[in-house]
This record gives structure tokens, sequence and C-alpha cells, in this order.
């Protein structure tokens, strides 16, 4: 009797330990389960952006071919920021949105090719223009002029490359905190943002690129490299691969060197 008596007393006095264990191990289960269905609705939520932007531009190839047809398109590069030299034979002007995937991806690929085959080269300017698609990112106007306020702070590009780096945290808190990492100060950085007084530069991109028939980012411009704030030249839409652009740089850049250049 005895000798059935100890494991049971043992069972009875370990069910609270493991009753315990198990409801430790059960919540472990559902905070993983809840952390995993965070991340399915935020890929969920990029998958869905993509899907609406690229309706929307395949809404928009009538109007595209209108634009096409009427020839050379023409747009301002004043007050853009630019990288590589000024007088540069070719310029690249890009109207993007931070929040927008196939603007990243740009980023994170071709751009990285041009910059290390032309910018770097001395051969062709890059201008970036803020072009935010509110509709679908709603963080998309604030990150453009985050980049405006650390551009007074002599910080644009690092703030630029941030931004697409950290394309998921763009609200306000997130971007002052991004812009104390990049060694700015922070109170100054708050008051550009509070004041909103770089909204008119993105306003300007806008309509800059409104006028020059983008309709979805990103979207180019790619043309010689004139005196004054105005580049002519071919339209180029959507994160197309490198040799899209190549292939007009060269052309453009032959021209040049025939004397050919309007």
């Amino acid at each position: 009797m005895r000798s059935l008596l100890i494991p049971a007393l043992a069972i009875l006095f370990a069910a609270p330990t493991l009753s315990a264990q198990m409801a430790v191990d059960t919540t472990r289960e559902l905070a993983a389960m809840r952390a995993d269905l965070e991340h399915i609705k935020a890929d969920q939520e990029i998958v869905k952006n993509q899907l609406a932007q690229i309706l929307r531009m395949l809404s928009q190839r009538p109007a595209q071919a209108r634009a096409a047809a009427a020839g050379p398109v023409r747009t301002s590069v004043a007050d853009a920021p630019s990288l590589g030299r000024a007088d540069a034979p070719v310029t690249i002007v890009e109207f993007s949105d931070y929040q927008c995937p196939f603007c990243q991806r740009f980023y994170s690929t071709t751009l990285v090719a041009l910059k290390k085959e032309y910018i770097d080269a001395g051969k062709v300017r890059y201008v970036f223009r803020d072009y935010p698609l509110e509709q679908l990112h709603s963080h998309a106007r604030k990150a453009a002029e985050a980049a405006h306020c650390a551009g007074e702070q002599g910080k644009y590009w690092a703030m630029h490359d941030a931004l697409f780096q950290n394309q998921r945290a763009l609200d306000l808190p997130q971007l002052a905190e991004r812009a104390r990492s990049l060694g700015m100060d922070g109170p100054t950085f708050d008051r550009c943002m509070s004041s909103g007084r770089n909204a008119a530069l993105v306003d300007r991109g806008l309509a800059e690129g409104a006028a020059a028939g983008v309709e979805g980012t990103p979207g180019f411009v790619i043309g010689r490299t004139k005196t004054g704030d105005i580049v002519e030249g071919t339209s180029i839409r959507g994160a197309q691969p490198l040799d899209a652009f190549r292939q007009i740089i060269e052309q453009l850049l032959a021209r040049e060197r025939d004397g050919k250049m309007p």
C-alpha cells in the first residue's frame, strides 16, 4: 500500500508545477503565433500596395502612350538635390516615393550600379524629385519632408539612404529617431518637421512630375545636361532593369562625343 501511495503523492504535488509549465508554454506559443500573424499582415499590406500600384500603372498606359508619342519630355531640376558632376553630359531625374516598394528596388539595385558605372565616373548627374503617392503610402510625404530637413543639416543623402533602407519605419517618431542616429541635432530637426516648411519643395516635385507625365513611381526623365534648370529627354516608367537605362545613357553619350547633341 505504501509503495503505491508515494508515487501517487509525487504526482499530486508535481501537478501544479506541470500545470504552470504548460501555461508558460501555451503563453509562449500564443505570443509566437501573434508575432507570425503580425508579419503576415505586414507582408499582405506590402503585396496589396504593390498590386494597387500595378493596377494604377496598367490603367495609365493609354495616357503614357500619348505622352511618349508627344516627343521629348521636359522637367525642371531647380532646387532639387543631386549626385555627380553638375556639368556631367547626361542627367537622370527620378520622381520617387520613399514608401514605394518599386522605388526601393530601384534604389537598392539599379541606382547602385548606375552610381558606380556613370555617376561616380562623372558621366551622369542624378537628380531626386519627390513624388509621394499619398493615396497609397500614408508616410511618404512626411518622409520626403524629413529628407529635406536633414538636408538643412548637411545630411540629405544620408537620410535618403536611411529612409529606403528602413522603409517600414517611416512614422514621425521613427523619423525623429533616424535623424538623431545620423548625428543630427534633434530639436532642430523636430522644429523643421513641425514647421512644415519643406512641404513646398515636395509640392514642387509633385507638380513637376505631373507636368512631365509621371503618374506612377518611380518615374524618370533622362536627357542632356544643359545650362539652367531644365532637362529635356526620354521618359522611363517603373523600376526598369539597368540595361534600359544604360541603352539611353550610352546613346546620349555617343551623340555627345559625335557633337550631335542639340
